[in-house]
């Protein structure tokens, strides 16, 4: 019985000194060159303002050993620069940021294209708003008028949009379904080029997220007529839901964190860890989020996983309807 007893305690004491062995070397990883962060998106858009504001955020409370260098790698929906990612497994030296549209784009691309599967997921950061917004002087003055305008020209009425078969996309068709509507898109490479669009006279009106116009509404270049959430944003108030008018359109856009596959867990969990404490810092929430109208949405690499395989699956029938999916 002395020898079992023995036997169970050395076992025990064997097993805590591998977690604390475990658990220091997975503390003491850190980057040990610039980190390439990725933006698969072109400047201006979102997903460029996303990575630039993490970059400086992280390189100004210094959470990080080493400096985020962003890097746009636009085309293909955001197929491009999550391939060029997805090429570099087991590098742990490389980031992306990561969006639904990003998913989507690899459904409608079909065999071959790089999917979420590919990548190693570390956190969700925020959920972004899509709003539909017209210049300061369109004569379509509210969410109404554009109903009541392509009720009357049937396919005529254009709005941009980021990619094709993408949240744009894919929010523009449960407006029409629920309108009895018909609207002409106009897919474009970031939400940058969309807002160019706009103010260029280009097109009628485009799908943003905040952090696409904000500067042109502060500047009364443009206004949004509607927002596709259950609520309106604190932010806009005198903005309306698609909802509060009678079509039930709302939208769950994740602004997410993504790595190569196959990294060290280590440095998996250096990052989850880096950007927790990102989010969780004064300069985050005032330079990001309330600059640019964010909620906030921390999601762990399990939970973020999870929630991009669900935005992935309810997305199919919709690229269906559009025609983009078999």
């Amino acid at each position: 019985m002395k020898m079992k007893k023995l036997f169970q305690v050395t076992a025990m004491v064997f097993l805590m000194i591998l977690v604390f062995v475990s658990g220091a070397r997975a503390a003491d990883w850190k980057p040990t060159k610039p980190i390439e962060f990725v933006a698969p998106f072109a400047p201006g858009g979102g997903s460029d303002v996303l990575a630039r504001s993490i970059a400086s955020i992280i390189e100004g409370a210094k959470l990080c050993p080493q400096p985020l260098i962003v890097v746009n790698r636009a085309g293909g929906s955001g197929l491009v620069g999550t391939t060029s990612v997805v090429q570099q497994k087991g590098n742990p030296h490389v980031l992306l940021t990561f969006i639904p549209g990003q998913a989507q784009a690899a459904l409608v691309a079909g065999k071959g294209a790089p999917t979420f599967r590919e990548l190693t997921p570390i956190c969700n950061l925020a959920l972004d708003e899509q709003l539909i917004v017209v210049k300061t002087d369109s004569p379509l003055k509210t969410i109404r008028d554009v109903i009541a305008e392509a009720k009357r020209r049937p396919g005529e009425l254009t709005i941009a949009g980021t990619g094709a078969g993408q949240d744009d996309q894919i929010c523009q068709r449960l407006f029409e379904r629920s309108a009895g509507i018909r609207l002409r898109y106009v897919p474009f490479k970031s939400g940058g080029e969309c807002i160019t669009a706009l103010l260029g006279g280009h097109v009628d009106m485009i799908w943003a997220n905040p952090p696409e116009f904000v500067p042109q509404w502060e500047a009364k270049m443009v206004r949004p007529v509607a927002v596709a959430k259950a609520t309106r944003m604190t932010d806009f108030p005198d903005v309306p839901t698609l909802k509060e008018i009678g079509h039930d359109v709302t939208y769950f856009f994740y602004r997410g964190i993504a790595a190569a596959l196959d990294i060290p867990p280590e440095a998996a969990a250096f990052y989850e860890n880096m950007f927790k404490r990102m989010a969780e810092s004064s300069s985050w929430k005032e330079n990001y989020l309330k600059k640019y109208s964010l909620s906030p949405s921390w999601m762990g690499s399990k939970e973020f996983a999870k929630v991009v395989a669900q935005n992935e699956e309810e997305s199919k029938e919709i690229l269906k309807d559009l025609g983009l999916l078999k």
